[in-house]
């Protein structure tokens, strides 16, 4: 560390040594732009290289959508906040795409979902979730709600 520095002072750069840390690896994973790097396991417990959404993303697309789906957006219609949500959501996938990503998009896909729906029950004045109500057929089909995991029945049996 101390080499390291000693060369960045030569080159005339500046470490916030706040956010700056060494990793040990492949012991420890660290996040970076947004991205957590590091050793994952798949299948059969094998161990790789790579990436995945940070937590911290994760945290922040969720805050967002959240705001998003609040009381102070009843006054506007349903088409209008699923054309807001549609293009962070798209956006959000776009950037994380790379990695094992299935089971983060299913679990947006399902926050954003039941975050609509409780919206939607509480801009009509009723109370509960609105599961029976507000369908997935609903959200998706009707809406154009995007769904960042595509459901089985929309995946192609085709082999490339």
């Amino acid at each position: 560390m101390a080499t390291m520095r000693r060369l960045m002072t030569k080159l005339g750069l500046t470490v916030n040594e706040k956010k700056t840390r060494l990793v040990k690896l492949p012991e420890e994973r660290f996040d970076f732009l947004g991205y957590t790097v590091g050793r994952f396991y798949g299948r059969g417990g094998r161990s790789y290289w790579g990436t995945a959404p940070s937590k911290k993303a994760i945290k922040k697309l969720k805050g967002r959508i959240h705001d998003e789906t609040t009381r102070r957006w009843n006054e506007t219609t349903v088409e209008k906040r699923v054309e807001e949500l549609n293009p962070v959501l798209r956006g959000w996938s776009n950037y994380f795409s790379q990695g094992p990503v299935g089971r983060i998009y299913r679990d947006i896909d399902s926050y954003t979902a039941r975050r609509l729906r409780v919206w939607l029950r509480r801009r009509s004045g009723k109370r509960g979730t609105g599961y029976r109500q507000y369908s997935d057929h609903y959200l998706y089909e009707k809406l154009g709600l995007i769904r960042l995991m595509p459901s089985a029945r929309d995946r192609s049996n085709a082999k490339a």
